[in-house]
């Protein structure tokens, strides 16, 4: 015997049932889509800015810390210019030479337009970031090495520990004659300051930047940017005031005779991340060292890294610089 069943459809309620459930799941999936989508983007973000700040110290730290390392010579204040010794672009004032003033340590606190365009002139001073610091170090390169790995224009310090030479690689008569065991130290000038862009005008990115001598012909200072999104540079200074090399107090203004007395450098940097991130807003006071930077109240994340370095080379050595 055949049996059949009449086929029936879904009745009209049931339907409604199934597309409820549908819509349920499906802004279920689309919920957690986004809230996955928006971690990742923002610990994309904070992972770079935290990569960001370490590199910074780290930079700057072992910048800071090696100045006034002359090699094998002690009393840099003897050391003299051989004639092949050329800058092109120079810095400073603008007016006094700057380049081969083997000065450990220059600092601008809180710097403006102005103040940049006066005391450094290779910087572009109209793109500083206001109201940050800026320093200038000056060392020789951690290894010595032989003369012929002498490279052409670049600037050189030429030593046997009894007097020192200042030349130029490639450059007529060099590297000088001198008695006695010899070291050649290439030369490393560097200023770090902050610029208020990133890669094009406007684009409202600060970025640490950094001067120093490159190998032109002859060397010209240079200019170019190592970190993005680096909105605040402080320095505070270890003075010692009793000649036993140990930080008796720290200033944000240090007078010339304080700079030639650190024997230490607090350094505070503020950095933030390159995008803004959605539903987040950052109403954060910061506190950067001497420094307190407003509530931005944008998308924006940002931190405090800081860290105290020791001066490995302090100018106070054995009256260097007094």
């Amino acid at each position: 015997m055949k049996i059949t069943h009449k086929q029936l459809g879904l009745t009209l309620v049931e339907l409604l049932i199934a597309l409820g459930l549908g819509l349920v799941l499906s802004t279920g999936v689309v919920i957690v889509f986004i809230q996955n989508n928006r971690s990742s983007v923002q610990d994309g973000e904070l992972a770079r800015m935290l990569e960001n700040g370490r590199y910074v110290m780290r930079a700057m730290a072992r910048e800071i810390a090696m100045a006034g390392f002359w090699g094998k010579y002690l009393d840099v204040s003897t050391a003299t210019n051989h004639s092949s010794v050329a800058i092109g672009q120079e810095c400073g004032d603008g007016v006094n030479p700057w380049a081969m003033d083997l000065l450990n340590l220059e600092f601008l606190n809180d710097a403006t337009v102005a103040s940049t365009g006066a005391t450094f002139a290779c910087l572009p001073s109209a793109d500083i970031v206001t109201g940050s610091d800026i320093i200038a170090i000056k060392r020789l390169a951690d290894n010595e090495i032989a003369d012929p790995s002498v490279v052409t224009n670049q600037m050189y310090m030429r030593t046997n520990a009894v007097e020192a030479q200042m030349f130029l690689g490639g450059g007529a008569g060099t590297p000088p004659a001198m008695t006695g065991t010899v070291t050649n130290w290439a030369y490393m000038p560097v200023i770090f300051y902050l610029r208020n862009y990133s890669f094009s005008t406007g684009d409202g990115i600060p970025s640490l930047c950094r001067a120093y001598l490159d190998n032109s012909s002859p060397p010209d200072m240079a200019t170019e940017c190592l970190v993005e999104g680096v909105e605040n540079l402080q320095l505070e200074f270890g003075v010692d005031d009793d000649n036993d090399f140990i930080a008796d107090y720290y200033t944000a203004a240090p007078t010339s005779t304080e700079m030639l007395n650190s024997v230490a450098v607090r350094l505070y940097v503020l950095v933030r991340s390159l995008n803004e991130l959605p539903n987040y807003t950052n109403d954060k006071v910061y506190t950067v060292g001497p420094a307190n930077v407003a509530a931005a109240n944008d998308g924006i994340f940002r931190r405090v890294f800081s860290t105290t370095i020791v001066l490995r080379n302090p100018a106070n050595l054995s009256g260097i610089g007094t």
